[in-house]
């Protein structure tokens, strides 16, 4: 249970979003991804990165390709290597992370790609309705 690890410093804040998302993030020491499931891409770890702050991860899914370790943050293999890293967390430039989040994500790339990509998946399912129909 959570619970008794609470104090003064230690607090659940419960979901959050938006502006209070943001002012959370970007006073954070860093963010810990502690997920290990190959996602495709971490829009948590794109939302910390662009409030400055560092993230740890697991080694796994999109976070590599996100997470320039050592410089936006630390890739880990295991608890013990996430406890450590967070030890080493100030070591990392939150401009360094600002910086990545505004070269590599930004809005107009983002959505050109993601309209690319659906003009892509229109063409395949047209062409493969053309050979069902033929």
């Amino acid at each position: 249970m959570l619970a008794p690890l609470l104090d003064d410093r230690r607090r659940l804040i419960g979901a959050i979003r938006g502006i209070r998302k943001q002012w959370w993030l970007a006073r954070a020491r860093c963010v810990l991804i502690t997920s290990r499931a190959r996602e495709t891409s971490s829009l948590v770890a794109m939302e910390a990165l662009a409030a400055g702050t560092p993230v740890i991860a697991y080694r796994s899914g999109a976070i590599p390709d996100l997470i320039e370790h050592g410089v936006t943050g630390f890739l880990v293999d295991d608890v013990d290597g996430m406890a450590e890293a967070i030890g080493r967390v100030d070591a990392i430039d939150p401009a360094a992370c600002l910086g990545t989040a505004r070269e590599r994500f930004r809005l107009a790339d983002m959505l050109g790609a993601y309209l690319a990509l659906y003009a892509k998946l229109i063409a395949e399912s047209r062409t493969d309705a053309a050979r069902a129909c033929a």
